[in-house]
């Protein structure tokens, strides 16, 4: 018992501290992606299935996952969370095509990506001034 209790003094602690890590980091691809006008269709913490989540008026779904190593924001037109093109961009409307990451302006896609490992390294800043 007393085994299991010195495990579960780390693994929470670890837990936890990613998971603020995680969102934070996808928090900085999210609202970087909505700033150039990109749909977000999910926003996960975790990966797996989900465990609980809610949709918001941007038809976003924020939810936890089963798995808390990660997680991943999806935006419109990414096939997947690796953000690999969907293959029907030929197929969409104009409107789509404005909302969709793949079509965004190069300089668009790059701050999107980079906006992830920007917002820890803000973080890191911010948590650091004040401890």
């Amino acid at each position: 018992m007393e085994f299991i209790n010195g495990i579960l003094s780390f693994v929470v602690p670890f837990l936890v501290i990613l998971t603020i890590l995680v969102f934070v980091h996808e928090m900085g691809h999210f609202l970087v992606a909505r700033w150039n006008g990109v749909r977000v269709e999910v926003f996960s913490i975790g990966f797996g299935r989900e465990l609980f989540g809610w949709t918001d008026r941007a038809k976003t779904r924020w939810k936890f996952s089963l798995i808390p190593l990660g997680g991943y924001v999806k935006m419109f037109g990414d096939a997947n969370a690796a953000s690999q093109p969907d293959g029907e961009i030929a197929e969409m409307t104009p409107e789509e095509q404005a909302v969709a990451f793949p079509c965004q302006r190069l300089l668009a896609r790059s701050w999107i990506v980079a906006a992830g490992p920007l917002a820890n390294f803000a973080f890191a800043i911010v948590l650091l001034a004040i401890l």
